[in-house]
């Protein structure tokens, strides 16, 4: 391995892009990893100025404003990592796959299960690595929680909550860009912060098999029009407003395979709140809590752990004995912390090692199958007021 030389493009250069090149830049902290030589050698974006902000940045050898003429002038480059507006994948993402290149792409692929399957059957007649970005699996004790339910730690699981509020959308002059829009964006915070809380329940516990009720509630019903910017960054308009068409509230009531039931809180607009993620599980032997505020803390009660009066939850810190802390901490101590930039640099190290080594990740594209269909069966029961079957 100590030979080996990879060549990543970086197409897309907002936050998700940024936080892609993050984990490159740092991926060698793996010793999976170390003695490959990764040469960040382009960044792709039609902002030619944030281009090279993000090159400088990270250290890009070279910036471009057009994928298609990488693609044709660069054959050399064996990795695409990709984060765009959620519209733009079903179109770009194929076309790179047959052009044998290996990809990293930022959730959600695409705007619906329909256009995901398309993109997971690209990668089949391809042939070709494949991962989808489902970042917070990464985090040490999110990841920690995941293996006590596997091993049966706190029995079987009966009920859970999950949330994720955060507040990048909680100012109205927020301009209205393609995040406001539902054909754009496949939805607001149930498709965007969703995802991730989606994936979260699955991976820590089961399959949603039933959106048994949905609210979703569009408070900001209209917002400036963007004048000029990019992603988060961009302007918002004086003059002119549009109509926000998706969700700044969702709330979902779901039905899991394991049998447990439990809902799903999501808002954008949680002022005070700027970005959290939890889950709480409760099983017949214990129960767990998560909250990405204490990143770097698990909340665990196991029956029987203590005598009778002592035998409350107990707060873990996270260290060295949980999954991806020891490859991603800057010191790999207890209490030393890692935090959401670890997160992006563990399923980086992830893909670049199964790049290298010719192996498979654990988060191809088909993970992202299970959640699209549930946010698609939870915009049809908040549509009907039914339940809805997720097949």
């Amino acid at each position: 391995m100590a030979n080996k030389t990879i060549k990543i493009a970086l197409l897309g250069a907002g936050y998700a892009g940024q936080s892609h090149a993050f984990g490159y830049r740092n991926a060698a902290m793996d010793p999976e990893v170390a003695g490959t030589k990764i040469i960040l050698d382009t960044v792709i974006d039609g902002n030619e100025e944030l281009a090279r902000t993000v090159a400088d940045k990270y250290g890009f050898e070279n910036v471009a404003t057009d994928y298609k003429k990488v693609l044709e002038e660069r054959p050399d480059i064996d990795a695409f990592s990709i984060a765009l507006p959620n519209r733009l994948y079903v179109k770009i993402v194929p076309e790179i796959l047959a052009a044998g290149k290996a990809i990293f792409c930022e959730k959600p692929l695409g705007l619906d299960g329909k256009e995901a399957q398309t993109m997971v059957d690209a990668a089949q007649q391809a042939g070709t690595l494949n991962a989808v970005g489902f970042s917070f699996r990464r985090i040490p004790a999110l990841a920690a929680l995941h293996d006590l339910v596997k091993d049966g730690r706190l029995g079987d699981i009966h009920f859970f909550r999950a949330m994720y509020y955060a507040d990048y959308a909680a100012d109205p002059k927020q301009p209205r860009t393609w995040r406001y829009v539902a054909e754009q964006s496949g939805g607001g915070a149930l498709a965007d912060i969703g995802a991730h809380t989606l994936d979260t329940v699955r991976y820590i516990i089961d399959d949603v098999t039933e959106v048994s009720s949905a609210l979703l509630e569009t408070v900001i019903k209209e917002r400036p029009m963007p004048a000029g910017g990019i992603g988060h960054s961009q302007k918002a308009s004086e003059t002119e407003v549009g109509e926000v068409t998706n969700d700044d509230n969702a709330l979902l009531n779901l039905k899991l395979k394991n049998g447990a039931i439990g809902n799903v809180t999501l808002s954008r607009i949680t002022k005070g709140t700027p970005n959290d993620l939890a889950i709480e599980v409760y099983g017949t032997k214990g129960h767990a809590k998560f909250s990405s505020l204490a990143m770097d803390q698990l909340i665990v009660y196991e029956e029987g752990q203590n005598e009778d009066g002592f035998d409350g939850p107990r707060v873990i810190s996270a260290g060295p004995a949980m999954p991806y802390f020891e490859y991603t901490a800057a010191m790999p101590g207890r209490g030393v912390g890692t935090g959401y930039g670890e997160a992006f640099m563990a399923e980086i190290q992830e893909f670049v090692r199964a790049l290298v080594k010719g192996e498979q990740v654990s988060n191809p594209f088909s993970e992202a199958i299970p959640t699209m269909k549930v946010i698609a069966a939870a915009l049809e029961s908040a549509e009907t007021g039914k339940p809805v079957a997720v097949k």
